[in-house]
């Protein structure tokens, strides 16, 4: 059944997707709204407190990448563990908070851990209209758009700023859950920075991983970071905006990476390539089966729902790929009968999430069909 009065929110403008009331009472309510979260989520949050006073460069200077035994006295086996090891000390301020995107439960749990009130930027429209869960997100605050539709993305930027000159916002720049098993954090959309730069507020990266087995959220809060204090690409800013935003993403990807590559040498066992198949696609059928427990879809959403950044470069060597693959297959061409192009045409299709998630669901459905 569609959600009644907010499944059309996407199609608002920037003035009427919410009201500056809406903004200053999710402003001075986050507190008991928060409180109000934890228990509808069932959350128990651990916060730890590592890190403070030591810079992002510090802080990971000073941790190994050492497996640690899970030896927490005030973990829970009844409730969703979320384990936030550090967190800054924010300004009286809004900040633009980035996160990757590894599980469908990455919202709800980010938005407990969140020291303020941070509208949530949402590209689901899938979820918007049909999962219920969303009216606890609209009272949190949303901003929601298709992210197939090109006017709807060029609005949001208009929407975001301005809800930054009053509350925070919490965006996810990897645009769907990151399902590879090659990639630490997939390539962000530049959204972020192209935002904190036409504002000034501050970014602060979160970096989440689930431990699915003991039920434990592992959280990392970095410290603040104004892109205008930033001298690295100060040459490359002279000669191309474009290529300077592009740099600044990359950055702030290199920098979530670098959270997610600790916490996982940290707190998951290292698993042996020759126990495994196919190690990879474990990994990846793993997550998948996970996605659709926990997403109930009932039609094809895939192309909105697992939209992922491609470069100019990722297209083309997708038509590399395909144009060899058609040469190979090609009885006239020379080429013919050069399995090497298919192989790695079908293993990159493979590390297409969009492909995978549609590949299964469609068998998923032949299933259906033949009990019925």
């Amino acid at each position: 059944m569609k959600n009644i009065f907010i499944s059309e929110m996407h199609e608002k403008d920037v003035e009427n997707f919410t009201s500056d009331f809406g903004l200053f009472l999710r402003r001075v309510s986050d507190k008991p709204f928060k409180h109000m979260c934890n228990l509808f989520t069932n959350a128990n949050i651990i916060y730890q407190n590592y890190g403070k006073g030591l810079s992002d460069e510090e802080y990971f200077r000073n941790l190994t990448n050492i497996y640690e035994p899970l030896n927490n006295k005030n973990i829970s086996p009844d409730k969703n563990n979320i384990i936030v090891e550090r967190y800054p000390e924010l300004d009286d301020e809004p900040y633009i908070f980035v996160c990757n995107h590894t599980t469908p439960e990455d919202i709800e749990t980010v938005l407990n851990i969140i020291d303020r009130n941070a509208y949530l930027v949402l590209g689901s429209i899938e979820s918007l209209k049909y999962n219920p869960e969303m009216y606890l997100t609209w009272l949190n605050g949303m901003i929601p758009f298709d992210i197939l539709d090109d006017n709807q993305r060029k609005i949001v930027l208009e929407k975001m700023i301005r809800v930054l000159k009053t509350n925070s916002i919490l965006i996810f720049p990897e645009g769907s859950h990151n399902y590879s098993p090659n990639n630490l954090v997939n390539k962000l959309f530049t959204g972020p920075v192209n935002l904190s730069l036409k504002t000034g507020r501050k970014i602060v990266i979160i970096t989440m991983i689930k431990d699915f087995e003991n039920n434990i959220s592992y959280i990392d809060v970095g410290n603040p970071i104004d892109l205008n204090n930033i001298n690295l690409f100060e040459e490359l800013k002279k000669q191309s905006e474009k290529d300077y935003v592009e740099e600044l993403t990359a950055y702030i990807r290199d920098k979530m990476a670098t959270a997610v590559y600790y916490l996982i040498s940290r707190h998951f066992k290292q698993l042996k390539k020759n126990d495994y198949k196919n190690i990879e696609e474990y990994l990846r059928m793993k997550k998948i089966k996970y996605a659709f427990e926990k997403l109930k879809w009932n039609h094809d959403v895939f192309d909105a729902e697992y939209l992922i950044r491609k470069t100019k470069e990722d297209r083309e060597y997708e038509d590399i790929l395909e144009s060899m693959v058609n040469l190979t297959l090609n009885p006239n061409a020379h080429i013919g009968g050069n399995k090497y192009w298919i192989l790695k045409l079908i293993d990159y299709l493979n590390k297409d999430t969009i492909y995978r998630m549609r590949e299964y669901w469609q068998e998923s459905n032949k299933v259906l069909r033949k009990v019925k």
